[in-house]
């Protein structure tokens, strides 16, 4: 590609936000941040986020301009779009994040986001006429992914479930917290370069996470007056969803269920993932056509923010176009 056309397609290929409406929160808004590619090939892939940061500081952080995986993504022809779950980025925050914590049950659960995920689903489908549609989800967002999966048979193309979480021996549920949990940006940024489980020298997220992501992040998530300075209040169903599945194992869905093609991919220091943790998962899927899974070596639990993001990129490409051939 010459410089002259792969700036053309970068400066083509820049977000718009759409919002749509949450099916269980009457009021409330999803946003939904899409790019259209220059040469559309007329499939689509949806991405869903994790526990604590939104699809623009994940799936759609730019390391440079026009470099991020929902480029690209679009830069090879589909319709790209990222849903932010209730309480998260440009989606509406339910009422309960302004009470106080123990006020309210905790927000945006599994079985919630997984509505959330079918509203975006029917945008790509009916409102965009997307005949194919790639979900790809990470961490947490892989259990509200894969239950809309298994709810909603022959809706989807294809499953990734980058990151999954997964069953620890040993793991115990805690006690369920309020509607909410607080960090500071910094605090998450520093939990990003897991300095703890890397060896001694080894740094592995991208220069430009390290010189951005931490403002970006704290630039999306509304001050409450009265926290203390820098807090940021996280939506805390994702963190009880965690808890249950790393403790019993179970999910809120029946994996045999799932009769599309299934991806799991993960790195080889990831801790909420590992190489026992998802073969279990993966042989739970016994319906699906298809099932992949690769571990990435010198990747972590957040992997796209890192230098190797791009042998995820290139799995997932690879995954899709088996699960596509598949299918034919």
């Amino acid at each position: 590609m010459s410089g002259l056309l792969a700036l053309g397609l970068i400066s083509a290929l820049s977000a718009s936000t759409i919002t749509l409406p949450a099916p269980h929160a009457p009021g409330q808004r999803l946003a939904l941040h899409c790019i259209a590619p220059a040469h559309a090939n007329g499939r689509s892939v949806l991405f869903v986020h994790g526990a604590s940061f939104p699809t623009m500081l994940a799936f759609g952080f730019e390391f440079a301009p026009g470099d991020s995986w929902m480029s690209h993504m679009a830069q090879q022809g589909f319709l790209v779009c990222g849903l932010d779950f209730l309480g998260f980025g440009a989606s509406s925050r339910p009422a309960a994040m302004a009470r106080p914590a123990q006020a309210a049950a905790p927000v945006t659960r599994a079985t919630e986001a997984a509505q959330e995920i079918a509203v975006a689903v029917d945008y790509l489908r009916q409102t965009r006429r997307m005949s194919h549609v790639h979900l790809v989800a990470h961490s947490w967002g892989t259990i509200p992914a894969a239950t809309f999966t298994a709810e909603h048979p022959g809706g989807l193309a294809s499953l990734t479930l980058f990151g999954p979480v997964v069953a620890k021996a040993g793991a115990s549920a805690e006690a369920l917290p309020g509607a909410w949990w607080t960090i500071t940006a910094e605090a998450r940024y520093q939990q990003l370069r897991f300095k703890n489980v890397l060896p001694v020298g080894l740094t592995l997220l991208e220069p430009a996470v390290a010189q951005r992501w931490a403002t970006a992040f704290d630039a999306s998530v509304p001050h409450i007056g009265g926290d203390a300075p820098g807090e940021l209040r996280i939506p805390a169903g994702p963190t009880v969803d965690i808890d249950a599945v790393t403790a019993t194992g179970i999910y809120p869905y029946d994996p045999a269920a799932i009769k599309v093609p299934v991806f799991v991919v993960y790195g080889d220091y990831d801790r909420v993932t590992d190489d026992a943790g998802a073969a279990a998962l993966l042989a739970k899927f016994s319906n699906s056509p298809l099932k992949w899974r690769m571990r990435i070596d010198h990747g972590t639990h957040v992997m796209h923010l890192e230098r190797n993001r791009h042998s995820l990129y290139q799995s997932v490409d690879a995954f899709i176009l088996a699960a596509e051939a598949q299918q034919r």
